[in-house]
């Protein structure tokens, strides 16, 4: 049985936007891969949106999406238990090596309520495997958070994506009615861009960053 990883992100397309050719190198090598979305997303594309979820995660190899369809926006609505549970079901049920979520210095609130939910969802208990728990940045709302020593992404593992980063902008394409025009940063030239720039840092053409929260080596 292959080892799985969850991939959780608050709105559709948050899930690949930081991690897309990543998750491909990792179904590449033979993971399992599953994408977890906590919220709707807009209201005005709630009705078709998850349609084009699934295209976009297959176009890398993902073949399963979970939807726990909560109002977007919404999430500090609800007790923060509610959304840990949830997630605990799933880990129960997929039982993954890692977990890929947003960062906790994300603009975006939704964004930091999943966060926090992953965050307990994933906390070390005795006797149980242990799950790596690493955040991605999403253009839009990771870069234009409170730049301050506690909030600001500190990437720390980097992942060479030169190989897949046609396969991530392929993937986007779906997600077309997301995305925005240059020099937004949730466009198809700014997520090129920013895989350079991360890539130019560790001396490769294309990269994605991710900031390690918890890896135990065993």
């Amino acid at each position: 049985m292959s080892d799985c990883i969850l991939v959780i992100g608050a709105h559709p397309d948050d899930e690949l936007l930081g991690t897309a050719g990543t998750l491909k190198k990792f179904i590449a090598e033979g993971y399992k891969v599953i994408s977890v979305i906590t919220a709707l997303g807009r209201k005005e594309e709630a009705h078709h949106i998850q349609k084009f979820s699934r295209l976009a995660n297959k176009e890398i190899g993902i073949e399963e999406v979970v939807f726990l369809e909560h109002v977007n926006l919404e999430l500090e609505m609800i007790p923060l238990h509610k959304l840990t549970k949830e997630i605990e079901q799933i880990i129960k049920k997929y039982k993954p090596v890692k977990v890929f979520t947003h960062h906790y210095g994300d603009l975006n609130r939704d964004h930091q309520i999943t966060f926090q939910a992953v965050l307990t969802a994933t906390r070390p208990l005795p006797y149980t495997p242990p799950i790596e728990l690493i955040t991605f940045e999403t253009v839009s709302s990771s870069e234009w958070g409170a730049f301050t020593c506690e909030k600001t992404f500190k990437p720390n593992y980097f992942v060479d994506v030169t190989a897949t980063m046609e396969n991530k902008l392929r993937a986007l394409k779906h997600y077309n009615l997301e995305m925005r025009e240059f020099p937004h940063p949730r466009s198809y030239e700014g997520i090129e861009y920013l895989g350079r720039i991360r890539g130019m840092s560790v001396g490769v053409p294309y990269a994605e960053a991710f900031e390690i929260i918890r890896r135990v080596w065993k």
